[in-house]
């Protein structure tokens, strides 16, 4: 259960997670509609980015943000910085990459990734041993 100074905390970050979000919709959406060379309507920049007139209007509000999956969907057209406006870790650039690619490797080269993957990811953990110096006669 939250205290209070964190029930504070989080509803703040909540309200700086919309604004900034909106903010940055909204400066898409006038860039949108400079580019268009007329004024445009949130209906048709709801069909530009592929959602309801409603779910743009309550972003643009900030009474809503998108969830996971429009984040990744919007950040494909708007860019990587509505990660940054919702304080979301960006993705690994090489493991989208990856996730591209993934379908078009055989099953049998899909499970030589993760052996292989494994294996990496083991070998980092191991802490690195330092070489132990040894007294000679010429550092005593």
């Amino acid at each position: 259960m939250f205290d209070q100074p964190q029930k504070v905390t989080a509803i703040i970050s909540k309200v700086t997670e919309k604004s900034a979000f909106s903010s940055l919709l909204l400066s898409y959406f006038l860039n949108w509609q400079a580019k268009q060379g007329a004024r445009a309507s949130l209906d048709d920049l709801a069909e530009q980015l592929g959602y309801s007139r409603p779910t743009i209007s309550m972003w643009l509000n900030g009474t809503r943000i998108p969830g996971s999956d429009a984040v990744e969907h919007l950040a494909s057209i708007i860019g990587l910085e509505i990660y940054d406006a919702l304080e979301l870790p960006r993705p690994n650039p090489l493991l989208q990459k990856i996730n591209q690619i993934f379908e078009f490797i055989s099953s049998d080269d899909q499970r030589q990734l993760l052996e292989d993957a494994e294996r990496f990811a083991e070998q980092n953990e191991r802490p690195k041993k330092t070489p132990v110096r040894r007294k000679t006669p010429a550092n005593k």
